[in-house]
């Protein structure tokens, strides 16, 4: 079956396949979670800490400016420290040093570009890097990422992506995602209003940022 013949549920499937597959076993493995904010965050956590032992990773140089970095940090942490306390689950977030400005120099190119255009490919490509980067290093049996929430997200170039990185860790797998099927999007919003969570406007960079405030004008 090639990659354009893939049905629509293709990467829901090998997701459910793994949990099957881990839900057989004495202890659940260990999981690092990319976060790119807390609303995104919601939906994937609630049914990954079924089956894993999650580890969340804040790992996103491309939001800007840094007041804004600051409050999706914050609304991620608040959320988390709630959650896992109504859960019962201990639910560790890693926060990676952010280098802003080698983001920039990295990315210049961005700054004509819009929203879901071709540099937005190579800025997840980076972001997850550096998160599956860490997986492997610290000896994580599973990463995943939560991108595949957002309606403005493509599934399958972000899972194309990390496949690709997985090659480059073979001790961490990668867990396949498409958390927008069954009702994905729609149930974390949900339970971000539940928590009161500060949803924002716009992807994270500068650029995203000027396009949406001329959308608004």
């Amino acid at each position: 079956m090639t990659e354009k013949n893939l049905p629509r549920d293709y990467y829901q499937k090998q997701m459910e396949s793994e949990f099957a597959l881990v839900d057989q076993q004495e202890k659940k493995p260990t999981l690092f979670l990319h976060a790119c904010c807390g609303p995104c965050l919601t939906y994937p956590l609630s049914i990954l800490i079924e089956h894993f032992d999650v580890t969340v990773g804040f790992f996103n140089p491309n939001i800007q400016p840094l007041e804004e970095y600051e409050k999706r940090l914050v609304t991620l942490e608040s959320f988390l420290s709630k959650y896992s306390e109504d859960k019962g689950v201990k639910i560790p977030l890693v926060v990676n040093e952010e280098d802003f400005l080698k983001y920039n120099e990295l990315f210049f190119d961005r700054s004509q570009d819009v929203e879901g255009g071709k540099v937005c490919l190579r800025c997840h490509a980076y972001r997850l890097s550096l998160a599956y980067q860490y997986a492997a290093s610290h000896h994580y049996d599973y990463f995943t990422t939560v991108m595949t929430v957002s309606c403005k997200k493509p599934s399958k170039e972000l899972n194309e992506i990390a496949e690709k990185l997985a090659k480059q860790y073979p001790n961490t797998k990668y867990l396949y995602s498409d958390f927008k099927k069954n009702n994905g999007q729609k149930i974390g919003i949900d339970i971000a209003k539940e928590y009161q969570l500060y949803r924002q406007n716009y992807c994270g960079c500068l650029p995203s940022l000027n396009e949406r405030k001329k959308q608004t004008a």
